[in-house]
């Protein structure tokens, strides 16, 4: 099969989505398909890798086409731009090559899928809306989308794209509720794929960013994107208020828009916290090993329009993780009934750092949680059984009906 897939951020970019989409095109590659991408030149907000990318070549047998696409960060005009020019090329492309399969990511928001959409539907191409994030309902989370009308707008033409799509993948249960509950949806044919732990590069010399040289101390890591959904403000003051536990520290890895806030905050309130920054795959994955435990944070509700990547990492590592998350969501239950965390409530700071203390003051959780982690990445979130997953989708797209 031909199979184009277009996503805005892609490998040698450190967005975690386009590393994920690579494996996956690689895979497709490897089954016998022939795979292009479509996707804008690395971006200097992600991009700290060495590789040269040209705007066309071919790497492992895979035709990539990229296009100058201008950072839109804090400019949402420009980003409206830019995912228009993605989208018209999209366009360009699946009715030139006549493609069998189009894979759409949900980046950029609303517009990627759409013009997707629009390609499949005019070549009469199946297509796989591969939904990493529920857009518009996680821009109604922040206040983007306050004019109901605009927001209500931008939720028809998003349903539009699913409805047209011979399957959607999401990332859990909750988000899949989410799309069912839209009124614009008819029957939807969705397919539930998390991610796995983006593999690390080859590359035997990577620094360790930091050594755990104190036995009885407690390392709290969070490896990802410093933005609005995580709700880390709280997370700084939690730490604020145990600042004399010398023996208590947070390790924060990564960039983002709320990254500048988060260390004034921290400074202010002296709170025990070392910030750094992107860090190649191989990097975090050694600090996760050197830390003690994982965090993961998410806003209240944003469970139900997207799930942290960052788990599938500290589950392969073999390493627990807190979380503050709704404890009805498929995350946290997963995680209770596995035995590899901890939940508390994002808007408790009190309990936040009370669990801290308990976590510091007695390591007896560490053996038995770091086994489960490992062997819940085995059973549920392993590379090799998330590909298997993607290649039956191919497979039961490929003889239905449009």
């Amino acid at each position: 099969m031909k199979i184009l897939i277009v996503h805005r951020y892609f490998w040698p970019d450190q967005a975690n989505c386009g590393q994920i989409l690579w494996q996956i095109a690689k895979h497709y590659q490897s089954e016998g398909h022939k795979v292009d991408i479509l996707t804008s030149l690395p971006s200097r907000n992600y991009y700290s890798n060495k590789i040269q990318a040209k705007k066309n070549e071919i790497n492992e047998n895979i035709r990539i086409s990229r296009i100058n696409l201008p950072i839109e960060s804090g400019k949402p005009y420009l980003r409206i731009l830019n995912a228009i020019k993605l989208g018209f090329k999209t366009n360009f492309m699946a009715i030139r090559h006549n493609y069998d399969v189009i894979i759409s990511s949900s980046v950029p928001p609303i517009l990627g899928g759409f013009f997707s959409a629009v390609a499949s539907k005019i070549t009469k191409t199946k297509f796989i809306y591969f939904c990493m994030d529920l857009y518009p309902e996680t821009g109604k989370v922040f206040g983007d989308f306050s004019n109901l009308i605009f927001y209500k707008f931008l939720e028809k033409i998003d349903s539009w794209s699913c409805n047209q799509a011979d399957s959607i993948i999401v990332h859990s249960t909750d988000m899949k509720n989410t799309l069912e509950s839209r009124k614009n949806c008819k029957k939807l044919k969705i397919d539930i794929i998390n991610n796995f732990a983006v593999p690390a590069e080859n590359n035997n010399n990577s620094d360790f960013l930091f050594k755990k040289n104190e036995k009885n101390k407690l390392t709290i890591i969070f490896a990802g994107n410093l933005g609005r959904f995580q709700g880390l403000d709280s997370i700084v003051e939690a730490m604020s208020l145990i600042k004399d536990r010398k023996d208590i520290e947070l390790v924060i890895i990564g960039d983002g828009s709320a990254k500048k806030e988060l260390q004034k905050l921290a400074k202010k309130k002296e709170a025990n916290i070392n910030f750094f920054d992107y860090q190649p795959i191989k990097v975090v994955k050694k600090a996760i090993l050197e830390a003690d435990i994982g965090l993961v944070t998410l806003k209240p509700t944003v469970f139900k329009y997207a799930y942290p990547g960052k788990i599938m990492t500290y589950l392969e590592q073999g390493r627990p993780f807190i979380t503050t998350i709704e404890e009805e969501s498929e995350l946290v239950k997963k995680m209770n009934l596995e035995g590899y965390g901890f939940n508390v409530n994002i808007l408790d700071i009190d309990k936040i750092a009370n669990l801290f203390i308990k976590l510091a003051d007695d390591f007896n959780w560490k053996i038995i949680m770091n086994k489960n982690a490992k062997i819940s990445y085995e059973k549920s979130f392993s590379k090799k059984k998330i590909l298997n997953k993607w290649s039956e989708i191919l497979h039961s797209i490929k003889d239905s009906k449009y």
